[in-house]
């Protein structure tokens, strides 16, 4: 090749290649504009916005006719009437009506908090695509014979077509299993060290209190070998107290009533934690958890049964009487501040509660196992309703959100997809 040859030869291959950026230039450009208009008109659609989750009309049309069938259903006996919408509502705060709207709300900002939470820890696999496609064929195939025409006809007075059923389904399936993706199998994930502060955060829900119940009326007998004493129906064998026994007892009520009100006032006599743990060994029938004094807290198994358990085998009136004074020791507990003393009188005897200090770790120790078995399972039940209740105040509602009237939308019974 000669010298003219090469000389020519190298504009050409630099014109080539200017074209060849130019042409992908513009090609990059045009994508870009493309993805950039989607994401504007996406934007325009949607009604509900968070982080970078969006909620079109449709699919919050259909979560809110689908919600409005599940609070009807909470309200026992409900009919979609103008005039039971206008009722007041039981729970007080308006009618049913407004009720019926926060509620909406509230479930929307929740799902919307929830699936964002979902996307952030983790995504969609094939297999949980695949169960949500069949579970929403499965629906369009036995309500709407397989027709999605057929479908968006029935749907449509509800605000919502086929599409909208399908993301839907996929945002609610999300929302419910964001709190496993992020604290596991029964709040497994917990017992990790790196959520220590997690679950030094939910053991400060709980309350722990020392009891102590003096009976006024009658009281427990013993055997001779000192045991709680049972009769063939396997509950305690009770006894009327003396004159004398009556005296005594009333005579330590008012001997602690006294140094309840000193401690409260300063005054030089004053009850103490010790003075309080040796009238439980006097008095409590049991003193088993004397020393480790009762973990309550709101949700717990353990809470939810301690006044029956605690009365299950008394006689009757007696067993009445004193599980109506424990429900009250659990109602006082949540409401008392450390270092707090409360009295709960009842028919069969003056009831106690002195709020302690937890112990540091508690329910990491298998001492404390009765009241802790479910700790982690409900710590991720509290963590996650806390933090999406947190979150939903950030959840956006445009004006269109507001054009969707829960009051006057159909409930939504037909279209309602189980994934499992």
């Amino acid at each position: 090749m000669n010298d003219k040859a090469i000389k020519e030869g190298r504009p050409r291959t630099a014109r080539i290649a200017i074209i060849f950026a130019s042409v992908f230039l513009s090609l990059v450009l045009l994508f870009g504009a493309v993805i950039g208009t989607v994401t504007i008109v996406r934007n325009s659609r949607a009604v509900v916005k968070y982080g970078g989750l969006l909620i079109d009309e449709g699919v919050a049309s259909y979560l809110a006719a689908t919600h409005k069938r599940a609070f009807m259903t909470s309200l026992g006996e409900a009919y979609d009437t103008e005039d039971f919408w206008s009722r007041p509502y039981d729970k007080g705060r308006g009618t049913n009506g407004e009720a019926l709207i926060r509620s909406t709300e509230e479930y929307i900002r929740g799902i919307a908090v929830g699936a964002y939470l979902f996307d952030r820890y983790t995504s969609l696999g094939g297999a949980e695509r695949d169960k949500l496609d069949r579970a929403t064929r499965e629906i369009l195939e036995f309500k709407a014979d397989g027709d999605e025409k057929r479908f968006n006809e029935l749907s449509a007075p509800m605000g919502f077509d086929y599409d909208d059923f399908c993301t839907a389904t996929e945002l609610i399936y999300k929302a419910a299993q964001a709190k496993l993706v992020i604290y596991g199998e029964e709040g497994a994930a917990l017992k990790s060290s790196s959520m220590l502060s997690e679950c030094e955060r939910y053991y400060g829900e709980y309350k722990r209190v020392k009891i102590l119940y003096i009976p006024t009326k009658e009281d427990i007998l013993r055997d001779s070998e000192g045991e709680l004493e049972l009769d063939s129906e396997g509950r305690y064998v009770t006894d009327y107290f003396t004159l004398e026994e009556q005296l005594s007892r009333l005579a330590d009520i008012t001997r602690i009533r006294k140094l309840i009100k000193g401690y409260e006032e300063d005054l030089d006599e004053q009850i103490s934690p010790e003075f309080f743990d040796s009238m439980q060994e006097k008095y409590n029938y049991s003193s088993y958890y004397n020393k480790s004094g009762y973990y309550f807290a709101h949700g717990s198994e353990y809470t939810a049964r301690f006044a029956e358990e605690s009365s299950r085998l008394l006689p009757d009136g007696y067993r009445e009487a004193f599980h109506k004074c424990m429900e009250a020791v659990i109602y006082n507990a949540f409401n008392m501040s450390e270092g707090q003393y409360v009295e709960i009188e009842g028919d069969y005897g003056v009831c106690f509660v002195y709020c302690d200090d937890r112990a540091a770790g508690a329910y990491m120790s298998p001492d404390y196992d009765d009241f802790f078995h479910d700790f982690y399972s409900d710590g991720a039940d509290h963590l996650f309703a806390d933090s999406v209740e947190k979150l939903a105040g950030d959840v956006v509602l445009k004006d269109g959100y507001y054009a969707i009237d829960p009051i006057t939308i159909p409930y939504n019974y037909l279209f309602v997809a189980t994934v499992e």
